[in-house]
């Protein structure tokens, strides 16, 4: 088709970019663009890029590892996860203040108890299912002249009704720090759950044959029944008693008491013939070091309702050298027992156990050197290093309590 000029209306030649006829331009005209000045186009950009961090950030909060973090408790997903030091699996402790003694050594549980969040049943099963690793530590004790120290969190028969437990061992000059349990879970969440431990001193009482009456079995009863009234009920009470031998017994009743033995130059130690009771119900546990029970083929050397724990002492010629009864948890290390009808005997229905080892023990020539009829808990009982010889019966456990005899010796 023959192509006209726009102007001057002449035809023109084929590829004409300008009109020989009239010398004007033939192309279309189109308007100029504004220029867009180069800081305007560099905010854009950061614009652009803004919003699509802030849809990343969002899409990776909503979709990506999560961290909760909480003092005694947190609440994850449809789980109640806390951190206890007793046995209520529903109320978390933050905060845990204990009095101790100076040169005390103490032990405690942190307890971690899972709960279905709507029905409170027991969830730890699925919950753990979900955990990758566990960890516990203390913090903020850099400056303490005897920290605190925590085991690895994980089952122990002895609280059977929580799933983990981390024993936290300390002394009465720890002052406070901070234990920190760490979940890591399988999807990247992490879970931190926070207590804080506290020591406060408590005071401490020593009594010296020097200074008060306590050469008989009368004597010291009065003694004891006397510092029952006065001293605090979270004192610790120290008798430092004389070689002598007490012919009677002597009855703990209202408060625990710590009873030392002593040895006289020509060998002979403190003594009792007579039965020694442990009575005081809800106390905390009596020591008793470096004494002879000395029975004369009947009777009972020590008996205790309430804990108790002797260590170096010897059990002769009883018809039962310890008995623990009640609600009593004993612990007996490194003693004797010899020529006993019954060596040690656990006759307990408590429920708290406070110390599974019974090592370095000799049992000579009992009759029965160690009877199990009813034994708090399912902890096992941990008689490494002791020594079994010539006894009609070494072990009998008619209540099949765990024990680890795996180290002990049998002659």
């Amino acid at each position: 088709m023959e192509q006209k000029c726009p102007w001057c209306g002449e035809a023109l030649p084929g590829n004409a970019a300008f009109c020989p006829h009239c010398a004007r331009d033939i192309h279309p005209r189109r308007e100029a663009k504004k220029p867009v000045p180069l800081l305007k186009k560099l905010l854009l950009g950061l614009l652009v890029l803004a919003v699509l961090a802030a849809v990343g950030t969002g899409l990776w909060l909503a979709l990506g590892p999560k961290a909760y973090d909480g003092c005694g408790e947190v609440l994850y997903g449809d789980y109640q996860v806390l951190l206890t030091q007793g046995v209520d699996r529903y109320t978390p402790v933050p905060e845990m203040t204990i009095s101790g003694e100076p040169e005390g050594q103490y032990r405690v549980p942190s307890r971690l108890f899972v709960n279905d969040a709507h029905t409170g049943e027991d969830a730890s099963e699925a919950f753990l299912a979900q955990v990758e690793a566990v960890s516990a530590e203390f913090t903020g004790q850099e400056d303490s002249p005897s920290p605190f120290l925590c085991s690895q969190p994980a089952y122990n028969p002895g609280a059977p009704e929580c799933p983990l437990l981390s024993l936290i061992d300390f002394t009465g000059e720890s002052g406070t720090a901070e234990l920190v349990w760490t979940f890591s879970m399988k999807n990247g969440d992490t879970i931190t759950l926070r207590q804080t431990y506290e020591v406060t001193p408590i005071p401490v009482y020593d009594y010296y044959p020097e200074d008060h009456p306590m050469d008989t079995a009368e004597e010291l009863q009065a003694l004891i029944d006397s510092i029952s009234g006065l001293a605090e009920d979270l004192a610790v009470v120290n008798l430092h008693l004389p070689p002598v031998t007490y012919e009677g017994g002597i009855t703990i009743r209202d408060r625990s008491l710590n009873l030392y033995g002593s040895t006289a130059p020509d060998g002979g130690r403190t003594t009792f013939a007579g039965t020694v009771y442990i009575l005081a119900s809800h106390a905390e546990i009596s020591y008793l070091y470096d004494i002879d029970f000395a029975g004369s083929g009947g009777g009972t050397g020590l008996a205790g309702s309430a804990p108790f724990r002797t260590t170096n002492c010897t059990f002769t010629g009883w018809d039962t050298g310890v008995l623990a009864y009640g609600n009593s948890w004993a612990n007996v290390i490194g003693c004797t027992f010899r020529n006993n009808s019954i060596g040690f005997h656990f006759d307990s229905t408590g429920e708290y156990a406070n110390h599974s080892m019974y090592n370095d023990n000799l049992f000579e020539g009992n009759g029965i050197a160690v009877q199990l009829d009813n034994v708090p808990t399912d902890v096992a009982l941990n008689f490494m290093g002791s020594v079994f010889r010539d006894n009609g019966q070494d072990i009998v456990n008619p209540c099949q309590q765990p024990l680890d005899t795996s180290k002990a010796i049998f002659e």
